[in-house]
C-alpha cells in the first residue's frame, strides 16, 4: 500500500513537471496571437464605427493576457523549476491559476465577440489548445467549463435568440468543446500510464544499479578472499604470484630484497602443543611478519605451510636490519616452544636475496635464490639469516 501511494505521488510529480514546461508552450503561442490581435485592433480597419466601440477593451484584455504569458516564460523555467513532494500543490495551483485565468479572460473577449461578430472562434481554438496540451484530470477542467461555457451561451442567446444566427454559436460549440474534452481524456489517459510505466522502468534500472553495484562488490570480496590465506589473513601463495607477475611487468631496473621466513621446528610445536597451539603461533608470527612489511611499505604474504615471504624495495643493508628486526620481534612475541631445539621459544630463520633486478625472471630468480639462503639459513643453526649478494654469486651469513 505505501509503494502504491508513493507511486501515485511520483506520477502526480512527474505530471505536474510536464505541464509546468507545457505552460511554456502555451504562453508562447499566445503571446504571438495576443501580439498580432493588438495590432489589427489598433489599426481599426476591419472593423465598423459600431465595432469600433469594443476596441479598448480588446486591447486591455489583450495586453494582460501578454504580460501574464510574459511572466510565465520569465519565471517557469526548466533549470529553475523542481517539483518535489513539498513544493507539488503549490505548482499545481499556479498551473491552474494560469489555465483558469486565460480562459475567463478569453471567455470575455468571447461574450464580446458574439455580441459583436456573432462568432466564438476564440474561445474554441484556446479550449482545443487547452485540452490538447495539458495532461489534467476531467475534473479540473469541469470548474472552468463551469465558469466560462455559461456565460458564452447565455450571451449567444441574448445577442441572436433561437435563430438561424444562433447556429454559428452553438453549433461549434456543442461539436468542439466535446470533441476538446474527449482528445483531453485521452491526452490524459496516455501521458499517465506512460509517466507510470517511466517512473516503474526507472525504479527497475536503479534496483538493477544497484544489484550490479553490490554483485560486484561482491565478487571483489570473493576475489579477495580467494587471495588471502583462510587462517592468517595475509595473501597467499597465488596473490604473491600475482604480485610478482605485477612487478615484473613495471619493472626498470631496480633494487629489490626477497625475504623467505620461516619457523623453527614447527613440526615439533605442532606434535607437542596440538595443531590449534600451532595455528596461534602461525597467526601471531603472521600479524607480526605483515606489521613489519606495512612499516616499511613491503609486501608480505603467506607461501605456505610455516614459511611467509616479503619482498621490499629497500636497499640491502636496509633489508639485512628488517632481518634483524623479524628475528627480535619473533623472539619477544615469547612464543613457548619447548620442543624446539634452538630456544624454549618460538623462533624463525630467513633467507634474503638482494639483487637489482630488470626483468620478471630475474625477479622469480631472486626468489629461488631466497629459498636457497633459508635453507643455509637452517643448516647454519636456525634463529638466523642469510643473505646472497646481488651479483647472484657472493654469499654472506649473519647469524
Amino acid at each position: 500500500m505505501e509503494n502504491q501511494e508513493k507511486l501515485t505521488l511520483s506520477i502526480q510529480i512527474e505530471m505536474i513537471q510536464f505541464n509546468l514546461m507545457r505552460m511554456r508552450t502555451v504562453a508562447w503561442t499566445l503571446m504571438y496571437v495576443t501580439a498580432i490581435i493588438t495590432i489589427i485592433h489598433y489599426g481599426e480597419v476591419f472593423f465598423t464605427k459600431t465595432e469600433r466601440a469594443m476596441v479598448p477593451a480588446y486591447i486591455g484584455i489583450h495586453i494582460i493576457l501578454f504580460y501574464i504569458d510574459l511572466a510565465v516564460l520569465l519565471f517557469v523555467k526548466e533549470k529553475r523549476i523542481k517539483v518535489t513532494t513539498l513544493n507539488l500543490r503549490k505548482y499545481e495551483s499556479i498551473l491552474l491559476a494560469y489555465i483558469y485565468t486565460i480562459l475567463l479572460l478569453i471567455t470575455v473577449i468571447t461574450v464580446m465577440d458574439v455580441y459583436f461578430f456573432k462568432h466564438v472562434a476564440l474561445y474554441e481554438v484556446l479550449f482545443l489548445m487547452i485540452c490538447t496540451f495539458f495532461s489534467l484530470p476531467f475534473r479540473k477542467f469541469f470548474w472552468i467549463m463551469l465558469l466560462t461555457v455559461p456565460p458564452i451561451l447565455i450571451g449567444g442567446y441574448l445577442s441572436v435568440g433561437i435563430s438561424g444566427e444562433s447556429i454559428k454559436i452553438f453549433l461549434p460549440m456543442s461539436l468542439i468543446i466535446p470533441m476538446g474534452l474527449i482528445i483531453q481524456r485521452h491526452t490524459f489517459k496516455i501521458k499517465r500510464q506512460f509517466t507510470k510505466q517511466h517512473i516503474l522502468l526507472q525504479e527497475e534500472m536503479i534496483k538493477s544499479k544497484n544489484l550490479s553495484k553490490l554483485l560486484a562488490e561482491k565478487n571483489n570480496e570473493l576475489s579477495e578472499q580467494a587471495l588471502r590465506d583462510t587462517l592468517t589473513n595475509l595473501p597467499n601463495r597465488r596473490a604473491f604470484n600475482n604480485k610478482l607477475t605485477q612487478i615484473g611487468q613495471q619493472l626498470k631496473p631496480k633494487s629489490l630484497s626477497v625475504m623467505m621466513i620461516d619457523i623453527d621446528f614447527f613440526k615439533n610445536l605442532n606434535d607437542y602443543y596440538g595443531h590449534l597451539q600451532g595455528d596461534e603461533a602461525l597467526i601471531k608470527v603472521a600479524a607480526l611478519v605483515d606489521e613489519i612489511a606495512e612499516k616499511y611499505n613491503a609486501f608480505a604474504a603467506r607461501w605456505g605451510g610455516e614459511e611467509f615471504v616479503i619482498v621490499s624495495q629497500h636497499a640491502a643493508k636496509f633489508s639485512e636490519h628488517v632481518c634483524e628486526e623479524i628475528l627480535e620481534e619473533v623472539r619477544n612475541l615469547n612464543i613457548r616452544h619447548e620442543r624446539s631445539k634452538v630456544a624454549d621459544i618460538v623462533t624463525v630463520s630467513i633467507g634474503m636475496c638482494h639483487a637489482k633486478i630488470s626483468n620478471s625472471e630475474q625477479l622469480r630468480t631472486c626468489c629461488e635464490l631466497a629459498d636457497q639462503a633459508l635453507y643455509t639459513a637452517k643448516q647454519n643453526g636456525r634463529n638466523n639469516f642469510y643473505s646472497k649478494s646481488g651479483n647472484f654469486g657472493e654469499d654472506v651469513c649473519l647469524p
